[in-house]
């Protein structure tokens, strides 16, 4: 996930304003994926709807906001994916639980973990899972931003070496807080489980992010600094 809002600006401008662009892309995911479901969820947890049956009703918001993303640009939402993904587990994980909260956070550890080796082994696959993110996070959603996108991959060798890169940070992020997790002792109270359960992958992906942007910063820079003239003295 690299920057490219800095190869946009360098382009003409179309019929839309950047901040139209930004609000027809990140809008229905903000409202669908984030807005609604929290929402949601916490009335029907007011109207004693709990667990299981309260987070698929919720699962419902961001499987509408894919099917609108598609709608208005063509390509499926690779974040209100997650979201969804992320929603269906909770809610497989407290359909699965049956009461114990350990069996749940096993089975969020489980999946954090191949969370982490779907980012390890993406890159065998053509393109790492950080280029479909990054080209959703990085562009403003239009089919110019995607092509810009897509172009960097077909002829910019640095460009595809960060995207490698990058994907083995999150693969090794992803298993690590997995690792950590699964050696949590079960004398830990419910309270304090449920707290690293939820900080975790939270405070591991607010790194990566962080990380992803400095990486991506660090690669426009390299491009957009010319070379230093070469101090070999000339015949």
């Amino acid at each position: 996930m690299t920057d490219a809002h800095t190869h946009n600006r360098t382009e003409g401008g179309g019929a839309s304003s950047p901040a139209q662009s930004v609000l027809l892309s990140w809008g229905p995911t903000v409202l669908f994926g984030m807005l609604l479901p929290w929402i949601t969820y916490h009335q029907l947890i007011g109207r004693d709807v709990h667990g299981a049956p309260a987070l698929m009703l919720v699962s419902a918001w961001p499987a509408l906001e894919i099917g609108l993303y598609f709608a208005l640009h063509q390509r499926v939402d690779e974040i209100g994916m997650l979201i969804l993904v992320a929603l269906l587990l909770a809610t497989v994980t407290a359909a699965a639980g049956c009461g114990s909260h350990w069996m749940g956070v096993g089975m969020g550890t489980a999946f954090t973990g191949l969370v982490g080796v779907a980012f390890a082994v993406s890159p065998v696959f053509g393109r790492p899972l950080t280029f479909w993110l990054g080209r959703r996070l990085a562009t403003d959603g239009s089919a110019a931003g995607t092509a810009r996108w897509n172009g960097l991959w077909l002829r910019d060798r640095g460009f595809r070496a960060v995207q490698c890169q990058l994907s083995a940070a999150w693969a090794v992020g992803f298993l690590l807080e997995a690792g950590l997790m699964a050696m949590l002792p079960p004398q830990l109270p419910v309270s304090a489980v449920g707290a690293a359960s939820l900080a975790g992958p939270v405070g591991v992906t607010a790194a990566l992010v962080g990380y992803s942007a400095r990486a991506g910063k660090a690669w426009a820079a390299a491009v957009q600094t010319p070379a230093a003239p070469s101090s070999a003295p000339t015949a």
